[in-house]
């Protein structure tokens, strides 16, 4: 495993996200040169197909990690991006944010190169950030899995598309030909008792994956180690908060054992 720089924070909001949006709004009359897309560029497209949106505090932390948080390069390639037509933003008023959708030209730009990954472009809907907390926690962990060296993830977007299972992950890394089912349960019992076992029962039983990873926010995990009935060779389980700060030494858990995210892959 790679040494990881540190990057994503626990939380959703950075401090000057709030910040960094006004001085986008700042620049909008700036005239701008033709802008040639780099391979960071169409990254983030690809990043914000595959889960929708994206926020500014996860462009800049997830492909800017050399730069210094007041370094003012993250934010001026966003609004290029934005002015030049390839996103487009939608604010949600539950996070007091914007978010950042890509559009039918940055959309164009990726079937070209066959990296759209067989999806329509999204369109929000007014409540289009009724589930935003759990989507952007969600890809705050798919980048903490990239950092590891883990980057062969299907999100739940594309495998609603191109899977006809009974139940959809929120997403699953591919590891060495070996699939990981990974859900992310986003606050304490989000879920019934009887739907956690179901849950467990059927990540058990289903052989297309090889493990599954269960991630909490919340103080739900030990009560969830001791009283589900699961196969502790393919069931683990760990918390939000110890991903995003030991990344890839965090612990994951069963009734049987534990070993940090680098043992086990």
């Amino acid at each position: 495993m790679p040494i990881l720089k540190r990057g994503l924070s626990g939380g959703i909001v950075l401090n000057d996200e709030i910040k960094q949006n006004a001085e986008i709004d700042e620049d909008e009359q700036k005239v701008l040169d033709p802008l040639e897309l780099t391979d960071r560029d169409i990254a983030i497209f690809r990043l914000a197909h595959e889960h929708r949106y994206i926020v500014y505090s996860q462009i800049r932390e997830g492909f800017w990690k050399e730069r210094s948080v007041s370094a003012k390069a993250p934010n001026k390639r966003v609004q290029r991006l934005v002015r030049s037509g390839f996103l487009s933003r939608g604010y949600s008023e539950m996070k007091n944010l914007n978010c950042y959708m890509v559009t039918e030209k940055s959309l164009s730009i990726m079937k070209e190169r066959g990296l759209d990954s067989g999806l329509k472009l999204y369109e929000p809907t007014p409540r289009f950030d009724r589930s935003i907390d759990h989507d952007l926690k969600l890809l705050n962990l798919r980048l903490v899995f990239r950092d590891c060296g883990l980057d062969c993830w299907r999100s739940e977007r594309i495998l609603r598309e191109s899977e006809h299972l009974k139940r959809i992950p929120d997403g699953v890394l591919n590891v060495g030909g070996n699939k990981v089912a990974i859900e992310f349960e986003n606050g304490p019992l989000s879920k019934s008792i009887a739907r956690y076992q179901e849950m467990f029962a059927y990540y058990n039983q289903h052989e297309a994956y090889a493990l599954f990873f269960l991630i909490v926010d919340g103080n739900v995990k030990d009560w969830l180690i001791r009283v589900m009935e699961y196969d502790p060779q393919r069931v683990w389980i760990t918390t939000y908060k110890e991903m995003m700060r030991k990344r890839e030494n965090a612990v994951f858990e069963n009734k049987a054992a534990s070993f940090t995210l680098h043992e086990i892959l």
